[in-house]
């Protein structure tokens, strides 16, 4: 039975979870955190100096250190970007010492220029194979299409790229935005898109950071195929009142944080005020729509006692879109996300660190219209609730295992109806049990290897899958390391989407007919920095794919078929690889990249092309990035110029025209080439900026101008083909045109 075989497998797991003895020596553990605002700091390196001893905080800011033997000893608290603090504790046999530390962020002196590298996830990117780490800092300076957008910096790095000027999904490393799994804290968002896709529903003063692994994550995270993007959002200020905030010709945000009793709070607004605008043209007798976007976050932690740590986080965001033509035809799409999650971080033990969560995410879209007094519905939703629990026990300054086990329910549903007849109305909830093991091994002081395991049960189709996982990071020497990373990956839920409108995107689960997606991933890299200022890394992928499956557009709109063999063309295949070239200058003054990737990407199925490969439409040989912005007193200088290959599209090979026997009609037809067989011209485009600090009502601000595509250059997106027509030539879709933006952006 179902329920026996969870049993079953979960106790053989559990007795391999390294539970605590009793130690023979004293045990220091504690907390690391920030000095100005009290949040918790991950990653940081604690050492017991005179005994060999040491560890690093988990993600909670948590550590603890075993065997320290009585006496007087030093303990030296240290993060790239912080300053040193160094403390003296007495030590007594078989003492559970508790020692916290305040970390003051550092600016460190180099020649011309003072470079601030206050990057909290340092340590991660040292030993974690394809991972990047932005910081809001350096999101808020680069240019945009009147906001700050995420999803639309993360597409400027090497191995991502976009698919439009009007798309935030993430094509990472030869895969389609459904191949990442996207979180925020914690909680996964399944449309993290406004404006069709135009902007990320992430709120740029809300994010802490955000942390991207392209490949090869390890056995903690459940993910896709592909990558992993996890977001945090400020936890809010421990210790005073703080607000921001800003305006832009599109939209206004802003965030208020704060301490409450023994822990933080912290609240988050934006909304676009397009409609009233859109109401005036609309006065003047102009045919537009109605349109508004808005998310709000909240965030509320609290210290329950020395042991426990209770975090409260919520995310919604809704995008509602509205036009009449007249009273028999009207189009209305609303979609948005609601997201809530519970955390308790509780310390069994100095060396035993539990975190307990309960999350939902649920996301809806429903489009009705009616043409010519024909009404149409269309409503589709996922619903995830998931409850997780994680271990971390701190073994020994070479060891920290890390575990967990998490349920998740998911509610997926689509319904459908012409002029008030219900065609489809599909509802499934299959569950998901997943089960990890990870051990964070330090065999010297040059080399730090992850092995883990992850095992999940999806119960549509009720099988089993174990997923292995490896990362290894060496240094060779000072300032040069080499990495390595390997695993393998399932998918369960499969996206269907449309490029140029994310509102209508819809999740389905894949069914007992086919086999789950899999994924094999394998990334060799080396990383140099000769000094602070710079960096330089080289990382070869190759992903090989498995069960791939893809829309089949021939099925009947008016099919009740609901498996996914029926829906889907299924049994694809696949590869991706490439190489990506990354150089960093860090710096106040003057900071950017470079970013250069060559890569591959096909994908066959025995239904398509005649069973040969054909690559993707988002396959892309080349594509360089060059990002950078310099400050010169109170002003700021911004520039990213992008060039990519042409995306590939079908071609038409023949025109033929066809006479209708029964009414004599000529009909004419295109006959396609290969698939995706041909390219668009190169794309290219070159975004400004220019920023200038002021003072206004007493506090920090900044005034900003930037232009989007700033030469003018349209880009071409895709091709149409008139079938109607056999003498019109093929027409050019094209892309934005050059974007100017003002704003402002204040702090209290």
């Amino acid at each position: 039975m179902f329920d026996k075989k969870i049993f079953l497998f979960t106790a053989c797991l559990l007795a391999f979870l390294p539970f605590p003895r009793s130690p023979q020596a004293a045990t220091l553990s504690g907390f690391v955190t920030v000095a100005n605002s009290g949040e918790f700091l991950p990653y940081a390196t604690i050492i017991v100096d005179d005994t060999g001893l040491g560890a690093q905080s988990n993600s909670s800011g948590y550590y603890a250190i075993k065997n320290i033997s009585p006496g007087v000893h030093s303990v030296t608290f240290s993060h790239i970007g912080y300053q040193s603090f160094r403390d003296t504790v007495v030590v007594v046999a078989r003492q559970n010492l508790r020692l916290n530390a305040a970390l003051k962020r550092q600016s460190i002196d180099l020649d011309e220029e003072t470079l601030v590298t206050a990057q909290r996830n340092e340590q991660e990117r040292i030993a974690q194979t394809s991972f990047l780490s932005l910081q809001p800092e350096n999101l808020q300076q680069m240019p945009a299409i009147g906001e700050a957008d995420l999803l639309r910096s993360l597409q400027l790095l090497p191995g991502i790229q976009a698919a439009s000027d009007i798309s935030s999904g993430l094509y990472i490393r030869g895969g389609g935005p459904d191949e990442t799994r996207i979180l925020l804290d914690q909680i996964p968002i399944h449309n993290p898109s406004h404006a069709f896709g135009f902007f990320s529903t992430f709120n740029p003063d809300a994010i802490d950071g955000a942390n991207l692994y392209k490949g090869a994550y390890p056995a903690t995270y459940e993910g896709n195929l592909g990558a992993l993007l996890d977001v945090t959002n400020r936890e809010g200020n421990h210790q005073e009142f703080h607000s921001r905030g800003g305006l832009s010709l599109l939209a206004a945000r802003l965030l208020a944080e704060g301490p409450a009793g023994q822990g933080s709070w912290m609240l988050s607004g934006r909304r676009t005020y397009l409609d009233p605008l859109l109401a005036a043209l609309r006065a003047a007798n102009l045919d537009v729509p109605n349109y508004y976007f808005y998310d709000l976050n909240g965030k509320f932690s609290q210290r329950l006692s020395t042991r426990d740590t209770f975090l409260l986080s919520a995310f919604w965001s809704q995008d509602h879109l509205n036009f009449v033509s007249n009273r028999e035809s009207f189009f209305d799409l609303s979609w948005g996300n609601r997201a809530f999650a519970g955390r308790l971080d509780h310390i069994f033990s100095p060396t035993l660190f539990g975190r307990f969560s309960l999350a939902h995410s649920a996301y809806k879209s429903t489009t009705s219209a009616s043409f010519f007094d024909t009404p149409l519905l269309f409503a589709n939703g996922v619903q995830e609730l998931r409850l997780r629990a994680d271990i971390d026990y701190f073994s020994s300054t070479y060891h920290t295992f890390s575990s967990g086990l998490a349920l998740s329910r998911f509610q997926f549903n689509f319904g459908q109806s012409f002029n008030q007849k219900q065609q489809i109305d599909l509802a499934t909830a299959p569950l998901l049990l997943s089960f990890y093991l990870h051990d964070e091994w330090r065999p010297s002081i040059r080399t730090h290897l992850r092995l883990g395991v992850r095992a999940n049960y999806f119960d549509a189709g009720k099988r089993w899958f174990a997923m292995p996982r490896i990362s290894l990071s060496h240094t060779l020497q000072p300032g040069l390391r080499l990495k390595l990373g390997s695993g393998l990956y399932r998918q369960y839920l499969q996206l269907v989407t449309t490029e140029g409108f994310s509102g209508t995107d819809f999740w389905v689960p894949l069914d007992s007919s086919v086999s789950p997606g899999r994924s094999w991933q394998g990334v060799v890299g080396v990383e140099w920095e000769p000094s602070r200022r710079y960096k330089l890394s080289l990382e070869g992928y190759y992903r090989d794919l498995k069960n791939l499956v893809v829309l089949d557009n021939n099925v009947a709109a008016d099919s009740e078929s609901s498996r996914s063999e029926d829906l889907f063309k299924t049994g694809g295949r696949g590869y991706a690889t490439g190489l990506e070239l990354l150089l960093e200058k860090r710096g106040s003054r003057t900071h950017g990249w470079i970013g250069y990737t060559l890569g591959w990407t096909r994908r066959r199925f025995p239904e398509l092309n005649q069973g040969r490969l054909f690559p993707p439409k988002y396959d892309r040989r080349h594509d360089l990035s060059l990002v950078i912005s310099h400050r010169h007193k109170k002003w700021t200088l911004g520039a990213n110029f992008v060039y990519g290959t042409g995306q590939a599209f079908t071609p038409a090979s023949e025109r033929y025209t066809l006479r209708i026997p029964s009414t004599g009609e000529i009909r004419d037809y295109v006959l396609p080439a290969a698939r995706n067989s041909a390219r668009l011209l190169p794309y290219h485009r070159l975004d400004l900026s220019l920023r200038r600090a002021l003072v206004l009502w007493g506090s920090k601000a900044e005034v900003y101008l930037q232009i989007f595509n700033a030469y003018n250059r349209r880009n071409e997106w895709f091709i149409q083909y008139d079938t109607d027509n056999a003498g019109t030539e093929p027409e050019v879709a094209r892309m934005l045109p050059a974007v100017p933006t003002l704003g402002l952006n204040f702090k209290l």
